[in-house]
């Protein structure tokens, strides 16, 4: 089993369509990393996962391989991730020890 090149490069989240994200072989490959990123974000609401997440998620609205039901869910959710990595970048991360009242 083969790495994929954007876990070689250094991660998932700073692969993009454009820069060869791909799935040729196994498509599945790219739900089973969304999930993965999905289940990440809450715990570090960063704006390179969000866009991951966008990422991928464009990657498989874009993928006749995958179910029609798949592809359109997907697809509907990529503007909603582009936005959460955006409002990610803008918004102040609380600093450590600090407490919200």
């Amino acid at each position: 089993m083969s790495i994929p090149a954007s876990r070689r490069r250094g991660g998932a989240a700073s692969a993009a369509p454009d820069d060869g994200l791909a799935y040729p072989n196994q498509p599945e490959l790219a739900l089973a990393a969304v999930l993965q990123l999905l289940s990440r974000f809450p715990a570090r609401q960063s704006p390179a996962v969000a866009k991951a997440i966008a990422d991928h998620l464009q990657v498989i609205g874009n993928d006749a391989r995958m179910a029609g039901c798949v592809r359109e869910c997907a697809s509907r959710l990529v503007d909603d991730w582009r936005a959460y990595a955006m409002l990610s970048e803008s918004s102040p991360t609380p600093a450590a020890g600090s407490q919200v009242h």
